[in-house]
């Protein structure tokens, strides 16, 4: 840890990058990551960061917040996140939300108690109630009041945080960072799961670290988590597959975008300023300005932050498409996945303006490739693509605003075989209802533009690549649940334990007789069924020479050791010997 703490200090001394020193580091915590990621080291080691105090000090450093530590920086966010996984460190039994809340408020009583005898400086925030100190603000507000001797004392010698040697000590701040991270409250993982927008946005999509756009050597790392051997629980397990498999899908989104923006060719015209396409797209039409309105946004549910649910309307005009490609737009249907761009076109002057449906030059997904020493833009610098919104269809209308392609019974059969009228179409899509809150908050927070206003393309892709979604909705669902996993098959499927111990021979308390009731057609089924064992019939009617009939019930003999094991059937449900 120390080796990690110096280097990350002269990373950026004097404004200088080393790059091998950031390599060092981006090393040094993924393999704490691995650490803390597999219960056998995870016990002692995340005892000794805590007692380093790791991690505040991996966010403190100048690394942390210089443009050439955002991977480094990613890292670090994984490494708190399994910091603080919600498992219990001595048993490797997963902690529920209730557990880490009891947790939480029993160290906040202790903080008080503290406060309330030896700290007359915090006798307010003493008398406070555990949803008021909580917060950061507030925790922040009351330390402050805190000389730098009274902080050192507070957390080297009464909560004993920090090693009175540690020469970081000395530093007020960082032995703030470490009371308030200590007592605040954190959001639980499933929280967190359920605010993560499904669709990928136009940060994730052009993010290198995450999503790289060529093949990955080994040489640097991914801010990516692992599919190991062995895993935490199965929440990790689950969590690490969604992640992973969002991420493959936001890799195959990312180069089906950068091909219909590379078609559609959109740029801005010099004289009205308007943003106009040269070119089109078999999966991707233009969408006029107006044509797109949020129509519906429903009232959250009880205990959730986002819209129940959010609903537009988008009017596109199918008059430039002829056939197959009419006819594949007129094929999207219900919980199909469409997304939608706001594409402003080259900002410079010199920028290609697009290209159009003949071109067949091959765009990469999205790197940012050395051409002649100077970094390639991606296409999303490229054409101005400014945001990118994910949507599931609810209905499409035709132009006499009449339901088509609908499936629940609301139109008759006879209307359905007339096909749609016109040229228009209207989908009503259902918006991301996690990414449709976060585009609100930055809107009231940083004054920004209202994204659905500028979306002006709508792009689909293949059904057959477009399934992602419901992927990732099932095993988002499976981890709201309580995953019942039998009990002898939990240890083996999280990577620890004797393999062995789930073969059926070694499982206690097995079921020796079977009744198998019209599995077999007859006796003689019954002995090919069971090959090289020795089948013997025992029921009465057997012995006084009748022909076995089904059904029948089956006693295995225990195995033994180089002698096969025999199979005694009894016939007509009589119990066996």
């Amino acid at each position: 840890g120390g080796g990690g703490e110096g280097e990350d200090g002269g990373v950026v001394a004097n404004r200088q990058i080393h790059r091998q020193s950031v390599q060092y580091c981006e090393r040094f915590m993924e393999f704490i990551i691995d650490l803390l990621s597999q219960l056998p080291t995870r016990r002692f080691v995340r005892t000794v960061l805590d007692d380093r105090q790791l991690l505040i000090k991996s966010r403190m450093v100048p690394l942390h917040a210089h443009p050439a530590g955002r991977l480094y920086g990613q890292l670090v966010d994984l490494f708190r996140f399994y910091h603080g996984f919600e498992i219990s460190d001595h048993t490797g039994s997963p902690l529920t939300d209730e557990d880490v809340a009891s947790a939480h408020c029993d160290r906040l009583l202790q903080l008080q108690r503290l406060c309330f005898k030896h700290v007359e400086k915090l006798r307010e925030l003493a008398l406070s109630h555990c949803g008021a100190m909580e917060k950061r603000p507030v925790l922040t507000q009351h330390l402050s009041a805190l000389d730098a001797a009274e902080l050192h004392q507070l957390a080297t010698s009464q909560l004993r945080l920090v090693d009175p040697e540690d020469p970081w000590a000395a530093d007020p701040a960082f032995l703030l960072e470490v009371v308030v991270s200590a007592f605040e409250k954190r959001r639980s993982q499933r929280q967190a799961i359920n605010e993560m927008p499904l669709y990928p946005n136009e940060d994730v999509l052009w993010d290198e670290n995450v999503v790289p756009s060529i093949a990955y050597t080994g040489e640097g790392c991914l801010a990516l988590p692992k599919l190991n051997l062995q895993f935490l629980t199965f929440h990790d397990y689950l969590l690490r597959n969604f992640n992973l498999f969002r991420l493959e899908a936001t890799y195959e989104i990312r180069t089906d975008i950068a091909d219909a923006l590379q078609r559609m060719g959109p740029h801005r015209d010099r004289e009205t300023g308007e943003v106009k396409f040269s070119g089109w797209a078999r999966m991707a039409t233009p969408v006029a300005p107006g044509a797109l309105a949020v129509t519906e946004v429903r009232k959250p549910n009880v205990g959730e932050a986002k819209p129940a649910a959010v609903t537009c309307e988008v009017k596109i005009d199918l008059n430039n498409l002829r056939g197959p490609v009419r006819a594949e737009w007129d094929q999207i249907k219900q919980h199909d996945v469409l997304f939608l761009l706001a594409a402003e076109g080259p900002s410079h002057a010199g920028g290609q303006s697009g290209g159009d449906a003949g071109q067949q030059q091959h765009l990469a997904g999205g790197g940012h490739q050395q051409r002649g020493g100077v970094p390639e833009q991606n296409p999303a610098e490229r054409y101005g693509l400014k945001y990118v919104r994910g949507a599931e269809v609810i209905e499409v209308r035709d132009g006499n605003n009449k339901l088509f392609n609908d499936f629940t019974g609301r139109i008759k059969p006879e209307e359905a075989a007339l096909g749609p009228h016109g040229s228009e179409r209207t989908y009503v899509l259902a918006l991301d209802t996690a990414q449709y809150q976060l585009d609100v908050n930055r809107l009231v927070e940083e004054q920004g533009d209202d994204v659905y206003i500028g979306l002006n393309m709508l792009m689909r892709r293949k059904p057959k690549e477009n399934n992602f979604k419901a992927i990732l909705e099932c095993i988002r669902d499976l981890m709201n649940s309580d995953c019942v996993v039998p009990e002898w098959l939990h240890d083996i499927f999280l990577g620890y334990g004797d393999p062995a111990a789930a073969h059926s021979d070694n499982m206690p308390n097995q079921l020796r007789t079977v009744d198998f009731k019209d599995t077999f057609l007859d006796a003689q089924h019954l002995v090919e069924s069971f090959p090289g064992r020795e089948v013997q019939f025992t029921s009465v009617s057997v012995s006084g020479g009748q022909t076995p009939m089904p059904p029948f019930r089956v006693t295995f003999s225990p195995p033994a050791p180089a002698i096969p094991a025999a199979a005694a059937a009894a016939a007509g449900g009589a119990k066996s010997s």
